[in-house]
């Protein structure tokens, strides 16, 4: 007997990407820029949005802000625009 698979990329089920984190978003600016964040118990607020990217592929769309904090860190958070949940990359960097 043949199985039917799923032929439309919304059926397929998407947790959340891969190498990050889950985060609220407790402020936006103009409606859909993320001002504030929290994650792990602490709070981020967003100084400036550096680079918006979107991406579409068989797991959802997605939308990719990389933005500076106050803390003078650079991060990616991720809006995952079908469930409307919120994600931080992790990123690895080496210690010189």
């Amino acid at each position: 007997m043949l199985r039917e698979w799923p032929r439309h990329p919304s059926s397929v089920v998407w947790r959340h990407p891969p190498r990050s984190d889950r985060i609220t978003l407790l402020a936006m600016r103009f409606g859909f820029l993320p001002a504030t964040f929290q994650y792990q118990n602490s709070i981020h607020r967003v100084v400036n949005v550096l680079h918006i990217r979107d991406t579409c592929d068989r797991h959802g769309e997605r939308r990719y802000y990389r933005v500076a904090c106050a803390d003078g860190v650079e991060r990616t958070l991720i809006h995952d625009l079908r469930s409307g949940n919120w994600y931080l990359q992790r990123e690895w960097f080496r210690q010189i």
